[in-house]
């Protein structure tokens, strides 16, 4: 297992890193320096998966180690012609966590352009990552790099890596929520509530410390759930244990007090190997039974820690609410409400989720490609992103919605 200290610290800063993109670049800073790595990154991989796996953009957004010019020229040309990616995704892409070993032999790696033109170059050799979210023509992970003259990530790092995984994608998953749609500081109840969210904030101790508009609907209706003496109350016995459990242990975790109840858990590494390690409770899922023909109502809670931009100090965890019979919102309508999207800039970018190429969506729209083009800067420009595969994180990321008009 993992040193207590070390895993501690390093799950406040990525709870606080879900909020404050300032503490997320300082977790990286950390593990990369706790897993002895030269390099580290986040990044997001576009891909097209229509019978060969052929890698269309990448996006490094958070990053440590890596020298300026490293950066530049990964993201202008070897983002599309990375071998240990390119394998990934077409032999692994459902493992937890891995090293590049497991899948690109040494003769491959020394016979690829990557390795001549770009890893001897700024001294990155052995590779370790791990998954964060899988989607259709869509993979984020965490990865990291080591320079030739160490040794190759071991076990030891992948135990430490596995024990992060699941707070990693809780937190990835909450913070592409809330920077996505802006709701940093007192913006956040506003932001979720115009968005029709139904979401409540817990203190420590278990009571409600503030619910936006779409849970308190949720709480008003007969839908299994209800809030009496400030908490969260199910009719079922077994039902309110399971939520009362998975509220304290998130609690627990989002006070940085999450060792204190540990779990045990396992991942599924490269080469189909299995890593088995002790951590923090992360919260987890649960549905709420409801009277019939009403389906079950799908509730989520996660560790939350407030950090140096919110203003919600008191908040421990975040408890989401889902209803299966709620019509989804139309994507495009969410951009258009969202950041001013025009009919036309909305579909565009709809298409370009889809996976169709900037050329495609535009003899789709029977327009040219030099007004789709144009279409698409300006829908960057709006949403305030800067690539293409930043621009399909966020519509990823918009809550309550689904692709239909």
């Amino acid at each position: 297992m993992p040193a207590t200290d070390e895993l501690s610290r390093l799950l406040l800063l990525l709870y606080e890193g879900a909020s404050s993109p300032e503490r997320l670049q300082d977790f990286l800073n950390e593990l990369a320096a706790a897993v002895q790595a030269q390099g580290a990154a986040f990044r997001e991989q576009s891909f097209d998966d229509h019978g060969n796996v052929r890698l269309t953009g990448s996006s490094l957004f958070i990053t440590s180690g890596y020298s300026d010019e490293a950066l530049r020229i990964y993201g202008e040309h070897f983002h599309t012609r990375d071998i240990y990616m390119q394998r990934l995704l077409e032999l692994q892409r459902t493992a937890d966590c891995g090293v590049g070993e497991a899948i690109v032999t040494k003769t491959e790696m020394l016979g690829s352009e990557l390795y001549h033109d770009y890893m001897k170059r700024f001294d990155l050799a052995t590779t370790m990552w791990a998954k964060l979210d899988a989607q259709p023509n869509y993979y984020a992970a965490l990865t990291f790099n080591r320079s030739f003259d160490m040794v190759p990530f071991g076990q030891a790092e992948l135990e430490l890596i596995t024990a992060l995984i699941p707070h990693m994608r809780q937190a990835f998953r909450l913070s592409k929520t809330l920077h996505s749609l802006e709701t940093a500081n007192s913006m956040l109840s506003q932001s979720l509530d115009e968005m029709e969210i139904s979401i409540c904030m817990v203190r420590q101790d278990g009571s409600i410390l503030r619910s936006t508009e779409g849970a308190d609907r949720i709480f008003a209706a007969p839908t299994g759930i209800s809030l009496r003496n400030g908490r969260l109350t199910v009719s079922a016995v077994s039902e309110q244990q399971r939520l009362d459990s998975l509220i304290a242990s998130a609690c627990l975790t989002g006070v940085n007090r999450g060792l204190e109840n540990t779990v045990r858990i396992q991942s599924r590494a490269l080469g189909d190997s299995t890593i088995q390690t002790w951590t923090a409770r992360s919260g987890g899922a649960i549905l709420i039974t409801r009277k019939p023909p009403l389906r079950p109502l799908q509730v989520v809670v996660s560790p939350f820690c407030a950090g140096s931009s919110m203003n919600e100090p008191e908040a421990a965890a975040l408890v989401q609410f889902s209803d299966p019979f709620a019509l989804p919102r139309s994507r495009r309508a969410v951009l258009r409400s969202l950041y001013g999207l025009t009919p036309t800039e909305s579909r565009l970018a709809d298409l370009l989720l889809q996976g169709l190429e900037v050329r495609d969506a535009a003899d789709r729209m029977s327009t040219t490609l030099e007004t789709a083009r144009c279409h698409l800067k300006r829908v960057m420009a709006k949403t305030g992103t800067r690539r293409q595969t930043e621009l399909m994180r966020l519509m990823l990321t918009l809550p309550g919605t689904s692709s239909l008009d």
